[in-house]
């Protein structure tokens, strides 16, 4: 039987995804300035499984920047039932209201969980590390998933897939901004003896 004799139109099934976004020099010098007087330890709340977690201040270009990128993601990938929102966009505004920084040491982990509240996100301060090293602890793995930051996610055929993001110092000060109910994790590294430094934080829908 030949192609020609029939046709065929694949059709992919599109899932909200993410945001990636390079800093604007005013929110990175702010959240700079937050950084020099953390608050309260914040390891409760969490889940990381990471020595040192502080609550951060919520600064006006820090808010504002998330509150837009709110609008941004609904504008991208449209508004779904487990943000936890209205329909309709007037009904409705966006509010950074926790921000947390943490440290993350060698072989330390955040197991795959969810966040409270409407969006999320993780900024990477400062990354200790090559990715393409990293994934020389393990050589011949099926699979290189060594420090990776990951999103969890059921396909449509009722299965459990991941997608890794390969981190390096070229996301320094980069983020990536999703729903707060997308599942997502860290793994470990080892092939540096310095802190993993990144900047989260939740955005809830009033």
């Amino acid at each position: 039987m030949s192609r020609n004799e029939f046709q065929i139109k694949p059709h992919w099934i599109n899932q909200p995804g993410w945001l990636h976004v390079v800093l604007p020099e005013s929110v990175k010098e702010e959240l700079i300035e937050s950084m020099k007087t953390p608050g309260e330890d914040a390891r409760s709340t969490l889940r990381g499984h990471l020595a040192r977690e502080y609550h951060l201040p919520i600064t006006p270009e820090v808010s504002a920047f998330t509150r837009y990128l709110a609008y941004q993601y609904i504008n991208e990938f449209g508004m779904q039932a487990e943000m936890g929102v209205s329909e309709r966009k007037t009904e409705f505004d966006f509010e950074l209201q926790q921000l947390w920084i943490n440290y993350q040491n060698k072989h330390d982990f955040n197991p795959q969980h969810i966040h409270s509240g409407a969006f999320s996100f993780v900024i990477w301060v400062k990354i200790p590390f090559d990715y393409k090293e990293e994934q020389k602890v393990y050589p011949g793995v099926n699979g290189c998933e060594t420090a990776a930051f990951y999103f969890a996610y059921i396909n449509p055929l009722g299965g459990q897939d991941a997608h890794y993001i390969n981190l390096d110092s070229d996301w320094e000060w980069s983020m990536v901004f999703f729903p707060a109910r997308m599942y997502h994790g860290v793994n470990p590294f080892y092939t540096s003896d310095e802190q993993r430094i990144s900047i989260s934080g939740n955005v809830y829908a009033k």
